[in-house]
């Protein structure tokens, strides 16, 4: 492993050369950010985050050719992922293939991606020592294709018995693939050609350009491949595909196919052509005067070495923009907002944020059920709700409680806050009881007091893991109290609120998801809804935040000296906006980091709920039991029919 750095628009970026246990040579980027917090802020660096991408190439290709670099540069210092790009075995800086005689085949691709995910997903494999969340694969051409395989094989683990082994990433990207693989017989002599052995390609191989052969058996394999199962891929995978509309290597209207195949549901699939642009996105004609720039250069983008257009920085573009955290959250929304036939989300006149936290399939259940032996597990859905404060609700709004069966409401704020917002009254004459069980007895937890108190939090997302870190070294007997009601009622609905319903009901939302084994990836994605549901109350939580930062100002020397270490040197940013808005955020990496810190510090679910609440194993098995349930058949059938299908393509979820 070496390490070195290169630059990026004047930053420093860091890489890692890293050699997986299978032969394959890679490069970790590091986001700016990870290594010096000092000044990311004013460099407009943004923050380090848990999550991950895999580069891989194409045919001949190698981990830095085309856009491989600039992107990973660009995710570190735009989005803060971390990346790895590969050179596959038989490519780049890694072993020789498996099987000289048969040559890459792509059986071996999809063992290098596979290693690859693990070596980034395991911190004891990575030098990093990061469990990193595996968020994105981008391939081109035949990289893509191996991408898509292995993928399909992951949605096969995550549909079957063994779903604990699937690897779900949620962001694939397409570039230059080849759907229709029978045209691989169409660019070379196979059939009808007993003396065809294969070609030949000058290829960048340890260091230097070298003459490797590619094997007839590498191209039938190629041309043998099987997409067909595309179009039932689950919804957890969103696709990006980018074609260049000069693109001779590979029949253009298989971006349709790619499009007609992936096409799931609403978000399921993007398709971006780009103009004037080959199979690499470099122009297709060489600029040699003005009149060819006119044509084939309109952008006046830069050139390459041999005066072609360069359209790799828009492929970058695009890319990061499908990245984008807005972005993957309106994907997510889309494929969530149904458990079945039924609405995630509740419409309960006077309360914002509303929605079921279950119904979701659990690929790794933290305890098997004795009973039934086997099945697919899911958390039980009409059963935990998480909202916003209930102070201003309405007596339709108790009616609808009492229809779901709701018998409990824990409110998890400070009595300071439930003087000022109000509570649910007369709740005994609809059968439910409200249970005060404040996180911080006595402080106000609200998201703008939380602003004041911890002002990193209006600078950025990436600091609440220290507020959640308060929450939980604080919070574990108003959490113990929920966990006790599920544990000693069974299958009773209840809701459980503060504020916001954002933070403290977020660490209560993740503590329960965690128990049951769901993946941190949907907890992270489930706790960043509340971007989306909190959207009613932004005018009143925003007027509330106003008062306090000028009542915190009037009481100031220098009232300036607020916005300028709140706003650590960024131009142009405003605590009124750009904090207000880091203060309603509820980033999924912002959940990541936190789920990280929990493991890290606290040891894990079941050691906090012993630590914290004094729990004892069976009381965990029986609060774990009376939250999951096992479906054997494929579906369940109640007073409306439901059928358990969020990892299913063109489900009831559409």
């Amino acid at each position: 492993m070496t390490s070195g750095t290169s630059s990026s628009s004047h930053v420093s970026i860091e890489e890692i050369d890293v050699y997986l246990g299978n032969g394959v040579s890679g490069t970790i980027t590091v986001p700016p950010a990870a290594r010096s917090t000092e000044s990311i802020f004013s460099q407009g660096l943004a923050p380090p985050t848990h999550k991950a991408a895999l580069i891989v190439h194409g045919q001949g290709g190698h981990r830095n050719y085309c856009y491989q670099k600039q992107l990973a540069h660009r995710l570190a210092n735009d989005l803060g992922m971390y990346s790895l790009r590969i050179d596959f075995r038989g490519c780049g800086s890694s072993a020789d293939n498996t099987d000289p005689v048969k040559g890459r085949v792509l059986s071996q691709d999809i063992e290098d991606i596979q290693q690859s995910a693990e070596f980034l997903l395991d911190g004891t494999q990575n030098p990093l020592g990061i469990d990193f969340t595996l968020s994105t694969i981008v391939g081109h051409s035949r990289g893509s294709l191996a991408m898509f395989l292995w993928a399909l094989k992951q949605d096969a683990l995550a549909k079957s018995e063994w779903s604990s082994k699937a690897i779900i990433v949620p962001n694939l990207v397409n570039c230059s693939s080849r759907y229709q693989s029978h045209t691989v017989y169409d660019r070379y002599p196979i059939r009808g050609d007993d003396d065809f052995d294969g070609v030949e390609q000058n290829v960048l191989r340890h260091g230097k350009f070298q003459p490797v052969m590619i094997t007839k058996t590498e191209l039938v394999d190629l041309a043998e491949a099987d997409l067909s199962g595309l179009s039932d891929l689950s919804l957890d995978f969103s696709v990006l595909s980018i074609y260049g509309l000069e693109d001779h290597i590979i029949p253009i209207v298989d971006s349709a196919h790619f499009s007609n195949a992936l096409n799931r549901g609403h978000l399921s699939h993007r398709l971006e052509l780009i103009p004037l642009a080959d199979h690499n996105f470099y122009g297709a004609v060489a600029i040699e005067n003005e009149d060819d720039a006119d044509t084939y250069n309109p952008d006046n983008l830069p050139l390459n070495r041999s005066g072609f257009a360069n359209f790799n920085g828009i492929v970058v573009d695009k890319i990061v923009d499908y990245l984008r955290p807005e972005n993957e959250l309106q994907r997510f929304l889309h494929i969530s907002k149904n458990i079945g036939h039924l609405s995630r989300w509740k419409q309960i006149e006077g309360v914002s944020n509303f929605r079921d936290i279950g119904g979701w399939r659990i690929t790794n259940p933290r305890f098997p059920l004795k009973s039934p032996v086997s099945g697919k597990y899911y958390v039980k859905h009409n059963l935990m709700f998480r909202c916003a404060h209930m102070g201003k609700i309405t007596e339709n709004g108790l009616n609808a409680l009492k229809t779901m069966g709701v018998k409990a409401i824990f409110d998890l704020r400070s009595s300071g806050e439930t003087s000022r917002d109000g509570y649910p009254q007369n709740l005994e004459k609809h059968g439910i009881k409200r249970i005060h069980a404040p996180v911080f007895s006595e402080q106000d937890y609200s998201p703008q007091s939380i602003a004041i108190r911890y002002t990193n939090l209006t600078t950025s997302w990436h600091t609440y893991v220290d507020v959640y870190d308060d929450m939980l070294l604080n919070g574990g007997g108003a959490f113990k109290t929920v966990f006790e009601f599920i544990r000693d009622n069974k299958d009773t609905p209840f809701v459980f609120h503060c504020t916001a319903g954002k933070d403290r009901t977020g660490i209560l939302a993740m503590l329960i998801l965690l128990l049951v084994g769901l993946d941190k990836h949907t907890i992270a994605k489930e706790f960043e809804l509340t971007t989306i549901g909190l959207k009613p109350d932004h005018e009143e939580i925003k007027k509330n935040f106003i008062k306090l930062i000028e009542k915190t100002k009037s009481r100031m020397d220098d009232p300036s000296e607020l916005e300028k270490s709140i706003g650590k040197g960024r131009a142009n940013w405003t605590i009124y906006k750009d904090g207000f808005e880091n203060l309603i955020s509820s980033r999924y990496e912002a959940m990541l980091s936190t789920i990280e810190m929990f493991n890290q510090k606290f040891g894990g679910i079941v050691a906090y709920l012993k630590k914290a609440m004094g729990f004892t194993d069976d009381d965990i098995l029986k609060v774990y039991e009376n939250l999951m349930v096992v479906n054997t058949l494929g579906f369940f059938k109640e007073d409306t029919f439901i059928e358990w299908s969020h990892r299913n393509s063109m489900g009831p979820n559409l």
